[in-house]
């Protein structure tokens, strides 16, 4: 019965692996422009897209896949710079902000979004199927 659960799974579990191949080779190249914020919803994309193929990984063939480690890691972490970059924006928006404190939720916007490049330069240099990255 395990094996049959596993063999019901395994076609919705290669769907999910085909749409994350697919959103990671329609991420942007490495050479547009930085800080392009409107370029993190298809990052955040691919994020979900990995943890929904590794949680079907983990069930049709019993654990995660080592593999996708490093690359979920760097997709987590972009996650996270994203949204410490989106309050620090917000936060500098507020009606009557300090001069000094403007300044200093700049500076960490800045700090972030620096932290979403570097995310995303990791998950290229983890992600397994490199070669996939590189085509045009």
């Amino acid at each position: 019965t395990a094996g049959r659960t596993a063999e019901a799974l395994l076609e919705p579990a290669e769907r999910a692996e085909q749409r994350l191949l697919t959103a990671v080779a329609a991420l942007p190249p490495d050479d547009t422009e930085p800080y392009n914020e409107a370029q993190d919803a298809a990052w955040h994309q691919a994020r979900l897209l990995l943890r929904l193929h590794r949680y079907a990984h983990e069930v049709v063939l019993g654990a995660a896949d080592p593999a996708l480690t490093g690359a979920g890691h760097a997709l987590d972490l972009h996650r996270d710079a994203v949204e410490a970059a989106g309050a620090a924006a917000a936060a500098a928006r507020t009606p009557r902000i300090a001069p000094a404190t403007a300044y200093a939720l700049g500076v960490l916007h800045a700090d972030q979004r620096h932290e979403v490049e570097a995310a995303r330069t990791v998950f290229r240099e983890t992600w397994p199927y490199a070669a996939a990255l590189s085509t045009p």
